[in-house]
């Protein structure tokens, strides 16, 4: 476990030097920290069991108990953020997330519970089998949110110079900038002015087209927003044909080569978008890093959750095959019972 423990972060860290806009990143981090874990467990339990033999299932049953206590904490915690968010955002498909994760938590571990009271232990099976595309899934989920987390962390403390500082729009509400948007544009405006006083002479970009129930682009709402915060008008660029963060990244970039600027990018949306939007701009080859601005508590597990589903399904016949080859054990049981 140590040997694979040095490789997988010997991996980790190549990756990251050679780019940090990659989802692999955090799963060669994950792949890192769990062999780290299952090597300090094989270091440990040889002492703990030679000191005394019946401490030892005592130390299992704990462990057992604080895994299912953290997840029902988890459980619940996801459901009460989620009638948070119906309450605050209305009944939208996407703000039911929190509350359907919360609620499968606390399905799978009602589940758990009745089948340790099974007789024939078919429910016991179907548990562990249950548990193969649960697992792959969040394995999945916990490496982006750790890496996604450690890549902010990372760019916030880089202060490179930079050619543009691009902010990417969201919704309006009424055809104004919403608290949402007013953050991007807040942390945007504050990395701008301090490529100002560090000597650059970064191009200013605010980008968002108008949407279907919008009275104006969101980049002109964006640009007046700025010019009431103090910027002079002719120094800001607006990019108002885009409806969505692919289209933000490749109109914002063909903006910036039209004036001449081909350096690197700060790039600035919400903490809970940053990373996927990392991802599209490693893939439409624009140089730079993206920047998160902070988001109100309450709206950030389902805004993550819906962000990891995009990511899932940029990548999805790899995930497919992955949870394919997860569900067979499960099938192939269910097949057998019941033609048995």
């Amino acid at each position: 476990m140590w040997s694979l423990t040095i490789v997988w972060s010997a991996v980790f860290a190549f990756s990251v030097w050679r780019d940090p806009r990659k989802l692999r990143n955090g799963i060669y981090l994950l792949s890192a920290l769990l062999c780290l874990g299952l090597g300090l467990g094989r270091q440990v339990s040889p002492e703990l069991s030679q000191t005394n033999q019946r401490f030892w299932p005592y130390l299992i049953l704990a462990g057992a108990v604080a895994i299912v206590l953290l997840a029902l904490v988890l459980g619940v915690v996801l459901v009460l953020n989620g009638a948070t968010m119906l309450r605050r955002e209305g009944t939208r498909p996407a703000n039911l997330l929190s509350l359907g994760l919360g609620l499968a938590i606390l399905g799978y571990l009602t589940l758990s519970l009745l089948s340790l009271s099974d007789p024939t232990n078919r429910l016991l099976v179907w548990t562990i089998l249950i548990g193969l595309p649960v697992g792959y899934l969040g394995f999945c989920f916990l490496a982006y949110v750790l890496y996604s987390g450690l890549y902010q962390g990372w760019t916030r403390r880089r202060n490179g110079p930079v050619d543009a500082v691009v902010v990417l729009g969201s919704g309006l509400v009424d055809g104004r900038v919403p608290p949402l948007l007013a953050s991007r544009l807040d942390h945007g405006l504050s990395l701008w002015r301090r490529a100002l006083e560090q000597g650059g002479r970064p191009a200013l970009v605010v980008s968002g087209g108008r949407g279907r129930d919008e009275p104006r682009s969101e980049a002109a709402a964006m640009a007046d927003y700025l010019v009431e915060h103090g910027v002079e008008p002719d120094l800001i660029w607006r990019e108002e044909a885009s409806r969505n963060t692919e289209q933000n990244i490749a109109h914002s970039q063909a903006l910036l080569r039209a004036r001449g600027v081909v350096g690197p990018v700060t790039l600035v949306t919400n903490n809970f978008h940053a990373f996927r939007a990392a991802l599209l701009m490693r893939r439409a080859g624009l140089p730079g890093q993206v920047v998160g601005s902070p988001t109100a508590g309450y709206f950030w597990p389902s805004a993550t959750i819906r962000e990891f589903i995009a990511i899932f399904w940029d990548h999805k016949v790899l995930n497919a095959a992955m949870l394919g080859l997860s569900v067979l054990p499960l099938l192939v049981s269910s097949w057998v019972w019941a033609r048995a």
